[in-house]
């Protein structure tokens, strides 16, 4: 394929020699050979693609074939011609790609950047988009025109909401358990439906992309769970409505898989500086229009707390680094432990202290659908 002339340097087929490498796939090369002249260990190659920030910049589709590809030959090296032809094959195969691999990569831990985890990135062609975000985001678009077309009135920036809903958490009828879920799907005007639907695609799409989309719904369900039966206990006449304890959650399932695999993980400071930021932003709203406002408004606080520090425990369980350590074990099972725990406690309460919350209401839905709509009249 190649020789060495006297002044050193290579000959190359006309087929590739007229390659011209990136910088960033040249300066992977020169930091293995940088006279171009020897023949590389695959072995040694792959550890530092797969345990180095070394490869972090190159593109995906050449990651893939100098992990699964690179030994046609089967001597276990890689000669930088070789490495030339792989460089232009991927470019070709991976143009237009790059900015959507490294943002789906930002969110997955070094330690899971294994051969499989990067074919599936490589390959996913948002045909199907990831399921769970898109179908939960859709089903809340669907239930939210429904109701506004029901109600026949005007749907406003902050409400109404339909309290008549057999899906909305209603604190008369707790008796009827799947409210506890199923008020993620009902919103209060059309700006807490899109800052919800915002915030769960913004930081759900690429973490369900890379950790797949059951462990998603997930930690997405246990933050709706969790915000409600929080919102229960330290509100117990108030209704509840929007998914915001899933968006929560899904954030801080984030935030905790960031903290956890920090050494790990891409743009890590630029990430934990955004998550901080919203925290602060939304915790000051919380304070305020709970302590400051003279017109605090029914927004369920406790439900963001709630979902947020199911986001912390579930996700520490399900958005695990695959190289687990001995300590990252003790965190799985002390953070599943606690979650049990404090959902476990908040179910006995809910099912235990009924005169903290108001007498149960055996109305028909029927009537209380009659009912609203004679009173918006």
């Amino acid at each position: 394929m190649y020789k060495m002339t006297r002044v050193n340097t290579m000959e190359f087929e006309p087929e590739y020699s007229n390659i011209r490498l990136d910088n960033i796939a040249q300066e992977f090369w020169d930091a293995q050979d940088p006279e171009k002249k020897r023949r590389i260990p695959l072995s040694r190659l792959k550890e530092r693609i797969l345990r180095t920030k070394d490869a972090d910049g190159l593109a995906n589709a050449l990651v893939l074939q100098l992990l699964e590809e690179a030994d046609k030959n089967y001597d276990g090296y890689i000669s930088y011609e070789e490495y030339l032809q792989f460089t232009e094959e991927a470019r070709s195969r991976g143009e237009g790609r790059q900015g959507f691999n490294r943002a789906a990569l930002s969110v997955l831990p070094r330690g899971e950047r294994t051969a499989e985890t990067r074919r599936y990135i490589e390959y996913y062609r948002c045909c199907p988009p990831p399921f769970f975000m898109l179908l939960a985001s859709l089903t809340e678009i669907g239930v939210f025109t429904y109701y506004a077309l029901d109600m026949d009135r005007p749907m406003g920036a902050s409400g109404p909401a339909p309290i008549y809903s057999p899906l909305i958490y209603n604190p008369y009828r707790r008796y009827e358990a799947w409210r506890f879920i199923s008020y993620a799907l009902i919103h209060s005007g059309w700006v807490h439906l899109v800052t919800n639907l915002v915030m769960q695609l913004l930081f759900g799409v690429l973490l369900e992309l890379v950790h797949r989309w059951w462990r998603i719904m997930l930690v997405y369900l246990a933050g709706v769970l969790a915000g409600s039966l929080a919102h229960s206990l330290t509100a117990p006449t108030m209704y509840l409505a929007g998914a915001s304890g899933g968006v929560y959650s899904v954030m801080y399932a984030h935030a905790g898989n960031l903290v956890l695999n920090w050494s790990e993980m891409e743009y890590r400071w630029l990430q934990l500086i955004i998550i901080i930021f919203v925290s602060v932003l939304d915790l000051s709203y919380a304070f305020y229009d709970t302590y400051g406002s003279a017109t605090p408004s029914n927004t369920g606080h406790m439900a963001h707390l709630g979902g947020a520090i199911a986001g912390v425990l579930v996700g520490v369980s399900i958005l695990r680094n695959l190289q687990r350590r001995r300590w990252e074990r003790v965190c799985w099972w002390i953070s599943f432990t606690i979650y049990v725990i404090l959902v476990g406690t908040a179910v006995i309460l809910n099912a235990s202290l009924q005169d903290y919350f108001p007498e149960n209401d055996y109305t028909s839905y029927a009537d209380l659908r009659a009912d609203y709509l004679k009173r918006a009249t």
